[in-house]
C-alpha cells in the first residue's frame, strides 16, 4: 500500500491556510481543501496522483480536494500556497463539483495578473477579516475558471475514499460514544487492520483523532456562544470525561500528540 498522509491541519483550521515557502517537501499526502501554489522564483518539481511535472516561475500548480500531491526540494524554488479548508470552500466545492482544473495552470501573462490576491493572503491573511480572505480566495478561483478549461475529476483512490468516509462519519458522530472497536465495525474491518490503516493515514491513533474533533468543536461552539458553563459543553461534544478533555487540550497545546499515544 503507497504511503498516504492526511494532513489535517489544513481542513481543521477555522481560516484560509496562506503562506510564502521555499523549498518545501514532505509526504505524499491529501486533504478536502482546495490548493494552489503560485511559484514566484525557480523551478518546482511536483507529483499530483500518478503524475509528475514541472511548474515554472509565475506558473500555478491545483490539487482538487482529496488529490493525493506532493512537493520535492530538489529544485531551488518560492511559492505562495493557499488552501481553502471545507468549512470556508462551498463556492469553490461547487466550481469544482464535477470538474476540476488543470494541475499545472501555464498561462504566465494571466497569472501574472492575481499574484497581488496570493501575496495579500500569504502575507496579511492574518491580520485580515475571514469575509475578506474568503473574497480574495474566490477571486483567484474564479478568475481561474474562468480563464482555464475545465477537465474531468480524476476517481479517487480507494484509500482515500475509504479514510475520507471514516472522517465524515466521526465528523457526524463525535458526540457519541465511538471507539476504534466501533468504527472497525461500523465499516467492516477487523479492528487491527483498521487501526493501521487509519494511523498510516492520519498519523495519530483513531481516538486522539475522535478527541482533537471534539476539541476543535468545543473551542468553535465556546467562542462562539461565550458560555461560562464549560464542563456542559464539554460533555456536549462527546468527551467521557474533563479529565480527557484538559489532557488532550493540554497536549494539543504543547504540540506534542503521539501517532501512537491510545487513551
Amino acid at each position: 500500500m503507497k504511503d498516504i498522509f492526511y494532513e489535517s491541519n489544513k481542513d481543521k483550521s477555522s481560516d484560509i491556510f496562506a503562506e510564502k515557502q521555499k523549498e518545501f517537501g514532505g509526504r505524499f499526502h491529501f486533504h478536502r481543501a482546495f490548493e494552489l501554489a503560485y511559484i514566484t522564483d525557480g523551478r518546482a518539481r511536483y507529483l499530483i496522483e500518478d503524475e509528475t511535472f514541472i511548474a515554472e516561475k509565475d506558473q500555478i500548480v491545483f490539487a482538487h480536494c482529496y488529490y493525493r500531491h506532493k512537493s520535492f526540494e530538489d529544485i531551488k524554488h518560492e511559492k505562495y500556497v493557499i488552501a481553502v479548508p471545507e468549512n470556508l470552500s462551498r463556492d469553490v466545492a461547487v466550481l469544482f463539483s464535477d470538474t476540476t482544473l488543470p494541475m499545472l495552470l501555464p498561462d504566465t501573462e494571466f497569472n501574472r495578473t492575481l499574484l497581488p490576491f496570493f501575496e495579500k493572503l500569504a502575507n496579511e491573511c492574518t491580520d485580515m477579516s475571514r469575509i475578506l480572505s474568503k473574497g480574495y480566495a474566490n477571486i483567484i478561483f474564479g478568475s481561474l475558471s474562468h480563464h482555464y478549461n475545465s477537465i474531468a475529476v480524476k476517481p479517487k483512490n480507494k484509500n482515500v475514499l475509504i479514510i475520507a468516509d471514516i472522517l465524515e462519519y466521526i465528523d457526524n458522530h463525535f458526540r457519541d460514544r465511538i471507539t476504534l472497536e466501533s468504527l472497525s465495525a461500523t465499516f467492516g474491518y477487523n479492528k487491527t487492520y483498521f487501526s493501521r490503516l487509519f494511523n498510516q493515514h492520519i498519523g495519530m491513533s483513531v481516538n486522539n483523532y475522535i478527541n482533537l474533533v471534539r476539541l476543535d468543536r468545543f473551542e468553535k461552539l465556546f467562542a462562539d456562544s461565550k458560555s461560562e458553563n464549560i464542563t456542559e459543553l464539554v460533555f456536549d461534544c462527546g468527551f467521557s470525561s474533563l479529565a480527557t478533555f484538559y489532557r488532550v487540550r493540554e497536549v494539543r497545546r504543547k504540540g506534542r500528540i503521539s501517532p501512537t499515544e491510545q487513551k
